[in-house]
């Protein structure tokens, strides 16, 4: 049904009439109308045939002011009918039949239009009920439905709450949403809170007891309200409190409206948690990988490397021992000392990669090493002058190096920028080169490997390598994960 035809029958048949002056007043300027067109008709029709005139305003009443208003203007329009009808020698009492038929028809009009209206406002009545909880509903689900976005592109916790409070305060018409957390020792904490007046917002961090119910509600400046607990593992997380104008909003759907919002928030909570849990089990193992790469490195360099030390200075010995004259024998004892060298580059190259010593004087010193060993000319731009966490250093070097060993195996570029600088509490490094670009990174382990490694530090790695543009590797690093 359009809304304009929606608008006009909920005015005629709405569930609180005009107001009976109102309705007064209507009654008289019908009469008046009615009758002097009936003064003007029966000059060219019977005033018998008249008594139809009378029934507009009949009609009018009743469907409008209901039936109290409507037998008064029946009961005036029969007699102001009758006289007009017998003019000069009206009279309004008279018993004859034909004005008894007058009355009582008009009176059964009446009644009929009367009961007809007062069908039609009951149904207009309902539609309009259904209509205004359709449209609550609605909004109850648009206000869900952006809330579970929120949980879903998982924002902070902090702007999640103040979002649930400010969407179940509108979605429900409440003048305060709170959300309480409880604590130990029997107190709550407010996380967030929402009021439609500036003093009615009760303030988030606020503590308080929970044992006295009068405190309570004195704490959260609540009216009459709707609560919903807030069930996280099979425990109670905390509460989220909607308050109401009258008890009486605090009807089933409002209660369930309240628990879809508290679900939302428990599985943000148990979402937030899981995603903690996940990255401090990534950072444990990459951990533990750099814990035992440098045990690796350190064992190598005290062991193997230390033995290979003496068995080059043992065999340069043995060389120096061997006549001149002998000079197949110098010459198999050349070949093995060039063999040891050989093993013993391999080993140190080996143990380089294990773990970067070369991080010892720094992150930028390291990249500017990287650099310079590079096989592609590198430009360097980096502004950082400080020591940063292990763990961080490492996966900044580790960025760098696979993006150096890509750009030399793959991309056929002139030239490759490194970039960092930190800034907003977190490090920025880009590495970009003039290449033919359409890498993909997707196929590539080390890629993987290097960003779960930056993932587990909170931060993200991205690569993007349009053919013929060269490509660009972006790390953001968080400092706040340093050790």
């Amino acid at each position: 049904m359009p809304d304009y035809i929606s608008g006009w029958r909920t005015q005629l048949f709405g569930s609180t009439p005009p107001s009976a002056r109102l309705g007064i007043v209507a009654a008289v300027v019908l009469l008046v109308a009615e009758s002097m067109l009936t003064i003007f008709l029966r000059t060219i029709a019977p005033t018998e045939h008249l008594a139809a005139v009378y029934l507009i305003g009949i009609l009018v009443i009743s469907v409008i002011w209901r039936l109290r208003l409507a037998l008064a203007m029946s009961i005036a329009s029969a007699i102001v009918f009758d006289c007009i009808r017998n003019w000069p020698k009206a009279n309004p009492l008279s018993t004859e039949s034909h004005n008894l038929i007058t009355h009582l028809s008009f009176l059964a009009v009446t009644l009929t239009a009367s009961a007809l209206a007062a069908l039609a406002r009951a149904g207009t009545i309902e539609a309009e009920r259904r209509r205004r909880e359709a449209a609550a509903i609605a909004q109850q689900q648009a206000a869900l439905r952006r809330t579970a976005t929120l949980v879903a592109s998982n924002v902070s916790p902090v702007e999640l709450y103040a979002k649930v409070v400010e969407e179940a305060a509108r979605c429900f018409a409440s003048p305060t949403a709170v959300l309480v957390q409880l604590m130990p020792g029997d107190e709550g904490t407010i996380v967030a809170g929402h009021g439609t007046e500036e003093s009615r917002t009760p303030p988030a961090g606020k503590r308080f007891p929970l044992l006295d119910s009068n405190n309570v509600a004195r704490e959260l400046r609540l009216t009459p309200a709707v609560c919903a607990p807030i069930v996280v593992d099979a425990k109670h997380w905390g509460t989220l409190i909607v308050g109401s104008h009258t008890p009486a909003q605090r009807d089933q759907d409002i209660r369930a409206g309240v628990r879809d919002f508290a679900d939302l928030v428990a599985t943000a909570i148990a979402n937030a948690a899981t995603r903690e849990e996940l990255a401090a089990s990534r950072a444990r193992i990459v951990s533990a990988s750099d814990t035992a790469r440098r045990r690796l490195e350190r064992d190598l360099h005290d062991g193997a490397q230390q033995r290979l030390a003496y068995l080059r200075l043992k065999l340069g010995m043995v060389r120096a021992a061997v006549p001149a004259t002998d000079a197949e024998l110098t010459q198999e004892l050349n070949n093995l000392d060039t063999d040891l060298t050989a093993v013993t580059r391999e080993l140190q190259e080996f143990s380089r990669g294990l773990h970067p010593a070369i991080l010892s004087k720094g992150l930028a010193p390291a990249l500017r090493t990287l650099a310079r060993r590079s096989l592609i000319p590198v430009r360097t731009e980096l502004e950082l002058d400080q020591k940063y966490g292990e763990s961080i250093e490492i996966a900044a070097y580790y960025v760098v190096a696979e993006a150096l060993a890509n750009t030399a195996k793959h991309s056929q570029a002139s030239e490759v920028v490194i970039r960092a600088h930190e800034a907003d509490d977190q490090i920025h490094i880009t590495i970009s080169d003039d290449g033919i670009g359409g890498a993909k990174p997707r196929k590539g382990t080390g890629l993987i490997g290097l960003t779960d490694r930056v993932t587990a530090l909170g931060g993200r790695l991205d690569v993007h390598s349009a053919s013929g543009r060269g490509t660009t590797m972006t790390a953001i690093i968080p400092l706040h994960q340093s050790d």
